[in-house]
């Protein structure tokens, strides 16, 4: 199975031993929901930070950089198939949550970054347009 990115977060303040400690918390007060066993493990690049979580059959890593968070998974494709819009939002909601709580992220550094991208571009075109 290859990694694909789902999700990417512009960040308001990089992780730090504190926000790790938070994350930790959160997948452990969680990890019942699942139904059963999440492992999961730290690693260091060389310049990045990855947490790399597993229940079996899905594996994500959660990249940390200076100024973004990257989301990956990797699922086989009958497990993809279960991943519903409702389950995708459900998803969303839990990884917000937690970046809110950790500091990563402020509720209007979110909101911001919901905004479709199309529309970015679309205004950026109309400023740069000839009158």
């Amino acid at each position: 199975m290859e990694l694909e990115q789902f999700y990417v977060y512009t960040i308001v303040s990089p992780l730090t031993p504190e926000k790790r400690t938070i994350i930790d918390k959160h997948i452990d007060d969680n990890a019942a929901a699942f139904g059963q066993d999440v492992a999961r493990s730290w690693h260091k690049g060389e310049e990045e930070d990855f947490l790399r979580i597993s229940v079996e059959p899905v594996v994500i890593e959660v990249v940390f950089l200076t100024e973004r968070v990257e989301l990956y998974g990797a699922a086989p494709a009958w497990a993809r198939v279960l991943f519903t819009a409702e389950r995708k939002k459900q998803l969303t909601e839990r990884i917000e949550e937690v970046l809110m709580g950790a500091g990563f992220v402020t509720p209007e550094t979110l909101e911001a970054q919901r905004q479709p991208k199309r529309r970015l571009f679309a205004r950026a075109r109309e400023r740069n347009a000839a009158p």
